[in-house]
């Protein structure tokens, strides 16, 4: 970006009605007006008022502000009051005559303030107040200036390599890039701040795929958490872990018996406020299920054939377009299967179906451990350390939450040799 140069500008206010303006020249894209009178149109009398309101100037220079009056054809007084952010900017008191030298009933002429007024709160606020019947405005004039638009670069800081983006035109922003995941860290966004140790405190994090509108040249930096993050995509394998459970697809055609216990009460599906977790064991092809939110199992008494909080084994199947079954046991005539019986309002869990190929089928969305607070980081691709020697003393090797950290002296190091705080 080369220096930015300043623009003057104006905006103009065309009274239309005792509600209304019309604006005119060159405004902000976020600028709104607001107009009312007390009387008729731009015309005030004694005790009326005549109020024009500006915002949305942030960070603008205003230079000037005047308004269009004229008087009767013998009379008019009032008093101009201009307000900046709130705060008093000009007062002017007076008859028409003191102002213009005469009364005047057919020409609107200029009067207001001129200077340097920076509005950092983005507010301007222009009021006409009549003491003697009568004054009339025309319009209101506001000149300001602002820096000509530019485009705006982003310095992109990937771990190991940088990339430096531009606007297309200024003002149009710039579409966040994704990063892969890297061993056992999975990328969640950028942050204007680097990360140089792991932390489990949330920075504020720009997704990719987001449009950033930059207000000068600027750094991100991409960040890893350390767990896995929240997917779109069904789970397609048996690994063990935290999941939402979503119902998919329901084929019943049978009838629902006995076996009906409320694991949670809510007003939400279970899949919006219960995360599960999962321990399968692939070699027995069975899992046990655990509600984190109840802290309770989801288990099935076998011989009384209802559900239980004690945990027990589920049968999982794993159907080919990555849907899931968990069944309790199976007779000729009768399956016991997890299903919920209300979709819409109460998370409740039902077990006991009669039928024919029931088929009830869950989707699986990986979720991280609510257990452990994740990690954040910059650096997730540490460099590989054979040895580490101090004062011929070597370093202890540590493994913390997933994190390989170096322990010596009684302190603890990144691999990349920084402390740990």
């Amino acid at each position: 970006m080369i220096g930015a140069v300043l623009l003057s500008l104006m905006m103009t206010f065309t009274v239309e009605s005792k509600s209304s303006v019309k604006a005119e020249g060159t405004w902000p894209y976020d600028m709104e007006a607001s107009y009312a009178c007390t009387y008729q149109k731009g015309s005030v009398r004694a005790g009326d008022t005549a109020t024009l309101q500006v915002t949305g100037l942030e960070s603008l220079q205003i230079e000037s502000v005047r308004l269009y009056l004229r008087s009767n054809k013998s009379d008019g007084a009032g008093q101009i009051t201009i307000f900046a952010d709130d705060r008093q900017l000009y007062k002017k008191t007076g008859t028409y005559k003191d102002w213009f030298g005469a009364y005047n009933n057919t020409d609107y002429q200029p009067i207001g303030w001129s200077g340097m007024q920076q509005l950092s709160g983005g507010k301007l606020r222009i009021e006409l107040v009549g003491t003697v019947n009568s004054l009339h405005v025309e319009k209101f004039e506001i000149s300001y200036t602002q820096a000509q638009p530019v485009a705006y670069s982003l310095t992109l800081v990937n771990d190991r390599e940088t990339t430096t983006l531009t606007e297309s035109a200024p003002g149009s922003g710039i579409l966040l890039p994704e990063c892969a995941d890297r061993d056992n860290w999975y990328f969640v966004g950028w942050t204007t701040a680097e990360l140089t140790v792991p932390t489990d405190e949330q920075p504020v994090l720009l997704e990719a795929g987001e449009r950033y509108f930059p207000k000068n040249d600027q750094t991100l930096w991409a960040v890893w958490i350390d767990q896995p993050i929240p997917t779109f995509e069904p789970q397609d394998k048996p690994v063990s872990g935290y999941y939402i459970l979503e119902e998919f697809e329901c084929r019943l055609t049978g009838m629902v018996e006995n076996g009906t216990m409320a694991l949670r009460s809510s007003t939400q599906p279970i899949y919006d406020v219960d995360v599960y977790q999962i321990v399968f064991d692939t070699e027995a092809g069975t899992c046990t299920i655990y509600n984190y939110a109840s802290d309770t199992y989801v288990g099935f008494d076998l011989s009384k054939n209802k559900l239980t909080t004690v945990a027990s084994d589920w049968h999982y199947r794993l159907l080919p377009d990555n849907t899931w079954l968990f069944i309790a046991k199976e007779e000729a005539d009768k399956v016991w299967m997890l299903f919920q019986k209300n979709l819409e309002s109460v998370a409740w869990l039902h077990d006991y179906y009669l039928g024919d190929n029931p088929q009830y089928m869950w989707s699986l969305f990986r979720m991280p451990d609510p257990t452990v607070a994740p990690y954040y980081w910059s650096h997730p691709w540490p460099a590989a350390v054979e040895q580490v020697e101090t004062d011929n003393t070597h370093g202890t090797k540590v493994l913390r939450n997933g994190l390989l950290f170096i322990e010596r002296n009684g302190r603890t190091y990144t691999l990349q040799g920084q402390i740990l705080k």
